[in-house]
């Protein structure tokens, strides 16, 4: 009989060390394997021995990978995600696509563009089941185990594949009733004279309204009236007059097709942020994870406030 595929160590024992790596103790470990901590540090100790090297360096607070060992566990998750790829894709003609896709989304992007689609998305996978996850931070990708995520602007992590979702416009709007006093205005510059309602980024800094001026690039920094680190909320105040906005196009059209909010300095608009889906260039796909990226990507499903990439050529 042939032993081609025969392996060195014990498989079931790589496959605890890879979990043990992933939770980042032997307790979860041995939770997540229904087995006992003492018999998941036994199969560690047997992994080791087998492989001639230490892969885990333990403390009484903590466990960390050595070098060899972020090595081994890196290889390893790859390989049992192929398996794990190669066997529900030979069963893919007999068995309907199933599990949980974990999506990273800013919380934006969760409330306006992926939500209206979820409908559609489970009526054709019935036994697809999605959870979000709000983050704005790449890395969550990888600390919170997410299969897919939305980003937005450039893509700085090499580790990451992105596919082009669309673009999103950035728009200056104000509800009719804050012009019964002043004048609308007519130039960016003009906004420093009015009342403003600012976005506050996770680190308490305003966010600056950028612009496209026939000299160049332009950023503002208003005088805020209000702010807030939330967009439903600055959306809602600028409906209630409070102040000019400037924010995401598919935050606020259903208000400006409705009156409640007018659009200002539209000839200045910057040019348009380019959202993509991103996941790990180095993890297997599962047909799970494949049929939500292609259902968002398709055609068919239009993403209000947002131009398809082709579109915008």
């Amino acid at each position: 009989m042939s032993r081609t595929h025969e392996l060195p160590i014990s498989e079931a024992d790589a496959r605890v060390f890879v979990t043990v790596a992933d939770a980042g103790s032997f307790t979860a470990a041995a939770a997540l394997h229904a087995m006992t901590p003492s018999a998941v540090s036994k199969a560690i100790g047997r992994l080791e021995s087998d492989l001639g090297v230490q892969l885990l360096a333990r403390t009484t607070r903590a466990l960390h990978l050595t070098e060899e060992g972020m090595a081994f566990h890196e290889r390893c998750a790859r390989a049992f995600d192929l398996l794990a790829e190669a066997a529900e894709e030979a069963g893919a003609g007999t068995r309907a696509v199933a599990g949980t896709v974990r999506v990273g989304l800013p919380p934006l992007f969760g409330t306006f563009l992926v939500a209206p689609l979820l409908p559609a998305l489970l009526a054709r996978h019935l036994k697809l089941r999605i959870e979000i996850v709000s983050t704005m931070r790449l890395s969550d990708i990888f600390d919170l185990g997410l299969d897919v995520a939305i980003a937005v602007g450039a893509l700085p992590d090499s580790s990451l594949v992105a596919r082009p979702l669309g673009y999103g416009q950035f728009v200056t709007v104000a509800a009719p009733a804050c012009f019964k006093e002043m004048s609308r205005p007519s130039r960016p510059e003009e906004l420093l004279e009015h009342r403003c309602i600012a976005y506050t980024r996770p680190d308490g800094r305003e966010d600056p309204w950028n612009f496209k001026t026939s000299e160049g690039p332009l950023q503002i920094e208003p005088r805020a009236a209000v702010r807030s680190d939330d967009m439903h909320h600055l959306a809602a105040m600028a409906v209630a007059g409070l102040g000019i906005a400037h924010l995401p196009m598919f935050v606020v059209g259903e208000h400006l097709a409705n009156g409640r909010l007018e659009r200002l300095l539209q000839d200045f608009e910057p040019a348009p942020k380019l959202a993509s889906l991103v996941y790990p260039a180095s993890r297997a796909m599962p047909r799970r994870v494949r049929a939500f990226i292609d259902f968002l990507l398709s055609n068919e499903q239009q993403l209000a406030g947002v131009t398809r990439p082709e579109a915008a050529r």
